[in-house]
């Protein structure tokens, strides 16, 4: 992808909106170290003269997603590659896991206890509990859109 920014203008938008520091230590469960300063900063993490590593500077609620990338001129015109991954490599896969994994136990439980009495107690909860999945869902892809957006509109990018 392009920018429509010079590599110079580029490396002092990095400075003016990133906050520095390691954006798995934002992204950690204590990321109280983290919490003071510049809050007003739209990034946080680490860049240098090539890279850069960012993720949203929040201070209550986290993006759980990493934008990496690199960043050169070619023929005069900056060329940015970027990819947004996940704070842990197996993290999609885990909440999938969690999600899937309570939902059955929790239906067993729900079974067991009613002995097949109530039908509709057990239509509502699950309803409530794909609803609270679905929710979920759309709120860290939300996120996960709302952070790389940012980046596409702050760095000037053309797709």
């Amino acid at each position: 992808m392009q920018s429509n920014l010079n590599i110079n203008e580029f490396r002092n938008r990095l400075k003016n909106f990133t906050k520095i520091g390691h954006p798995k230590l934002k992204l950690s469960p204590f990321p109280t170290f983290s919490m003071f300063g510049d809050s007003s900063k739209n990034f946080y993490g680490l860049y240098d003269d090539s890279s850069f590593s960012l993720t949203s500077n929040f201070i209550i609620n986290p993006t759980y997603f990493i934008l990496r990338g690199n960043y050169k001129t070619i023929n005069g015109k900056l060329q940015i590659q970027y990819k947004l991954y996940p704070r842990y490599k197996y993290q999609t896969h885990w909440w999938i896991f969690v999600f899937v994994l309570g939902f059955l136990v929790f239906n067993y439980l729900l079974v067991n206890d009613l002995h097949g009495s109530k039908l509709e107690t057990i239509l509502f909860t699950n309803i409530v509990m794909i609803l609270m999945i679905g929710y979920a869902y759309f709120h860290i892809t939300r996120k996960r859109r709302k952070l790389e957006e940012s980046f596409i509109k702050i760095f000037e990018i053309i797709k």
